[in-house]
């Protein structure tokens, strides 16, 4: 067999072997940064869950505090009057405005769940990627690229408290 065959072969396996390993080491590269990304994106559903369930709480204890406040006048209102003035008053069917706390309260809850999901959403895809990432690395010929491998993710005490949402709303 001519020798420029061979030399040939050897010179395609050769370059085989490079894109090959290339390849792996591109790979390897981009599970290390989709772990990054991930690991950005609970970031931002932490700051999220900060961020709005504090305000969506002030918004409902300012709806619930002007209803109370409502109540009560009308209250105080049906008391006070008298005679005639009463039949007349209840002959109107005594048209109360529609209070909207409790509606208040369903946003924050859906957004209290949608937020815990969304962060439990982004924990499991972050360690699913640490997961592909530590596996590809801790293969054999990746290994040889001396890749570190990641951690699964753990959050201080601090940071994995839900926010506190007040009971009585006074």
């Amino acid at each position: 067999m001519p020798s420029f065959i061979i030399n040939g072969a050897w010179i395609v396996l050769g370059l085989s072997f490079v894109i090959y390993m290339t390849a792996l080491y591109n790979r390897a590269v981009s599970y290390r940064q989709s772990v990054e990304s991930a690991k950005s994106s609970i970031g931002v559903e932490l700051q999220k869950r900060a961020d709005l369930i504090p305000e969506i709480i002030n918004s409902v204890k300012g709806f619930v505090k002007h209803e109370r406040e409502l109540m009560q006048k009308l209250t105080e209102l049906r008391a006070d009057t008298k005679g005639e003035f009463i039949k007349t008053f209840y002959a109107v069917a005594e048209e109360y405005p529609t209070l909207r706390s409790s509606e208040a309260f369903i946003q924050l809850q859906n957004t209290l769940e949608n937020v815990e999901k969304n962060i439990a959403a982004s924990r499991h895809i972050y360690n699913a990627n640490v997961d592909y990432y530590n596996s590809l690395i801790n293969s054999f010929p990746t290994l040889l690229f001396g890749f570190s491998e990641m951690k699964y993710l753990e959050f201080d005490k601090e940071t994995q408290e839900r926010v506190h949402v007040p009971q009585d709303f006074k």
